[in-house]
């Protein structure tokens, strides 16, 4: 399977993770074909989506590697978040608190030290302080949703959870 073949199978999956519609479960609907895919689709072909060029393969290699051992696919998205897309880094840090708060991942407070806080008017800032949080690293929340997409924080902790037992 290729990178194309996950998208040809996918379809539009990857819209929901833009700005996920929680209401009613209807993200369960729209990921189910990342889903059902999931055990097809070889590491290597999620770990390149993960370290893709764009938002898009991003995105969904997080769902795909949330779907499969998502502890083998810390360091690509820890790695993604060295070369962020603005879309793409709200998911991502949900994805690493989720494992972080499981203790599939050890995060400690200067995990993000060397990563550009400013990019993406702010994005990364803000989603380092939630994912710090939700990790439960930090005592106070930061309020409010992503200031570059309006993406909220703990829509992607459902989805990340909710994968991880579907």
């Amino acid at each position: 399977m290729t990178e194309d073949d996950v998208f040809e199978r996918t379809k539009d999956a990857y819209l929901c993770l833009l700005r996920p519609t929680m209401r009613e479960g209807i993200y369960r609907q729209e990921l189910a074909s990342v889903l059902s895919i999931a055990p097809e689709v070889p590491d290597d072909i999620i770990a390149a989506l993960i370290l893709g060029s764009g938002w898009r393969e991003r995105v969904i290699g997080f769902a795909l590697a949330m779907a499969r051992t998502p502890a083998n696919f810390v360091a690509h998205v820890k790695k993604s978040l060295k070369t962020p897309r603005g879309i793409a880094i709200t998911p991502a840090c949900a994805f690493l608190a989720v494992l972080a708060r499981t203790g599939e991942f050890e995060m400690l407070l200067s995990f993000a030290d060397d990563l550009d806080r400013t990019v993406f008017d702010g994005e990364m800032e803000w989603a380092i302080e939630k994912m710090m949080f939700h990790a439960g690293l930090c005592p106070d929340d930061v309020s409010g949703r992503g200031p570059y997409y309006g993406q909220v924080f703990e829509d992607y902790i459902e989805i990340f959870n909710w994968i991880r037992t579907a």
